[in-house]
């Protein structure tokens, strides 16, 4: 139970910690690629002002000398400058002809007054190129075109190492996360591991030190009885009763409490399913009868599991047992044996009282009786659903418990079958 609980929540927290690695990396990476895309910005507004100061207006006529690019913070920066015809009328870097050039870059927004931020790829590289219109200061006509490029290549490349660098970060964050979440699910998991241990083997303890006196108290109440009579003796025949239905929870809680300290040995053997139901049946017959309920068989041979015959048969006696004990007088329990897709199949069936829906999801539950004034009055503990579970999970098989309120109940065990 404690290590499906400790597998459950250290996962909870590593899921914890992987979104917030993940909001972080995320946070981290668009809050850099803003900064450097801003920067990138600057750059080139920087450069635009730059090269305005480099050219002039002459009426019509627009001279660049180019000078302003010696200067080192826009040294990366190429510029190209045409008048109104298109003709180019300076160009410091010849080799980047083909940059301005590109089919993507038009200079007809420019023409029209407006400016117009392009990007292109040259080679391998990447530039962001401002294609502006240049006035007239006086007439405020536009007389040629100004190009600035700048390279932006190095922010594609600063996030791809940034990337790289988040994803190894985060894969080392996450195997530590692992371990640092089994660890903290583990250390909250201790406290209550222990106080459900202690239960354990209290009531464990308690199980084993009541069975001494009850035996004594049944052993005196009979030697009571059996001098008893008149009213003396439906008092001792009512204390017997009563003494039965404790050594019974007794013996349950000392079943359960061995199975959770895994102290119960499951002794593995060939058990044919049809031989070990039809000696049951036999068992259960008189109790049948006096109750006037129908048992009927429905037995297929050669069905064989590799199981624990005394856990197998304590099993299904439980599962007849509390079919008979919900099953009014005139009515049927069926207990049918099939193999199928290497599974052997033992199911118990009853048209009794049925059990409602809200009560079926905690069937199996320890103490736990849907109807139970009916079942106290059966002698029922409410733990033999609860021990029958254990037996199931314990042969790693599967049991399933259809029901519908007033017409039956059936229980369907599923074991792995040998062929």
């Amino acid at each position: 139970m404690f290590r499906g609980a400790l597998a459950r929540l250290a996962a909870q927290y590593f899921v914890l910690l992987v979104l917030i690695l993940g909001c972080f990396d995320l946070i981290v990476y668009f809050t850099v690629s803003e900064a450097l895309q801003t920067k990138a910005d600057n750059d080139l507004r920087l450069a635009i002002g730059q090269a305005n100061k480099d050219f002039a207006v002459t009426g019509d006529t627009v001279t660049f000398n180019g000078q302003g690019l010696l200067d080192p913070s826009v040294a990366d920066t190429f510029i190209r400058v045409l008048d109104i015809k298109g003709q180019e009328q300076g160009q410091p870097r010849p080799e980047l002809k083909k940059l301005f050039n590109n089919p993507s870059l038009t200079i007809a927004a420019a023409k029209a007054g407006r400016s117009v931020d392009t990007r292109i790829s040259n080679g391998t590289d990447f530039y962001v190129i401002d294609t502006s219109p240049i006035l007239n200061p006086k007439t405020h006509k536009v007389v040629g075109v100004l190009q600035v490029a700048q390279p932006v290549s190095w922010v594609d490349d600063a996030l791809a190492g940034l990337v790289r660098q988040l994803v190894v970060a985060s894969a080392i964050g996450i195997v530590l996360g692992a371990l640092a979440s089994l660890l903290m699910a583990s250390r909250s998991l201790r406290p209550i591991s222990r106080a459900f241990q202690r239960q354990r083997e209290f009531v464990a303890d308690a199980s084993h030190e009541l069975r001494t006196p009850l035996t004594l108290i049944r052993t005196n109440v009979e030697a009571w009885l059996r001098r008893a009579n008149g009213a003396n003796r439906v008092y001792a025949l009512s204390i017997v009763e009563e003494v039965e239905q404790l050594s019974r929870i007794v013996g349950d809680l000392t079943t359960l409490a061995l199975a959770d300290a895994k102290q119960l040995r499951i002794d593995r053997e060939p058990v044919e399913l049809n031989d070990v139901v039809r000696d049951l049946m036999t068992q259960t017959e008189p109790l049948a009868e006096e109750r006037g309920v129908r048992l009927r068989p429905d037995l297929n041979g050669g069905v064989r599991v590799e199981a624990d015959l005394v856990r197998v048969r304590q099993l299904l006696l439980i599962l007849i047992d509390n079919a008979l004990s919900h099953t009014p007088s005139g009515g049927d329990v069926s207990v049918g044996v099939t193999q199928r897709d290497g599974h052997a199949r033992v199911t118990v069936a009853d048209n009794g009282d049925g059990i409602p829906t809200e009560d079926l999801p905690h069937i199996f539950e320890r103490f736990y009786r849907a109807d139970k004034a009916r079942t106290r009055e059966n002698g029922g503990s409410g733990l033999g659903l609860a021990i029958a579970k254990w037996i199931v999970d314990a042969h790693n098989g599967e049991i399933v418990v259809k029901s519908a309120e007033g017409k039956g109940t059936e229980v369907a065990v599923s074991l792995p079958a040998i062929d």
